[in-house]
């Protein structure tokens, strides 16, 4: 269990812990991450979900969302 010190506004703080990390992805350009890439794993039924930024996404159809390496034009594929 992973425990995050949070600093509030008023100058408290509270101790949170729990499975999942409260820090915000990052995209690998740096910037906050708001997508998480949607292509498929070779052989496998798993997706990428590389944290993505909405400009280094890439968003062929609406709810679809590629890194860069797996842009279905980097894979022959059709959009």
């Amino acid at each position: 269990m992973k425990c995050t010190r949070v600093q509030f506004a008023g100058g408290g703080h509270a101790i949170v812990c729990g499975s999942k990390s409260l820090t915000p992805k990052r995209c690998s350009c740096g910037k906050p991450a708001t997508k998480l890439c949607d292509g498929k794993l070779a052989g496998s039924r798993k997706t990428c979900d590389q944290p993505l930024c909405d400009g280094c996404a890439t968003s062929p159809a609406p709810g679809k969302d590629y890194c860069q390496r797996h842009q279905p034009a980097q894979q022959g594929l059709a959009l």
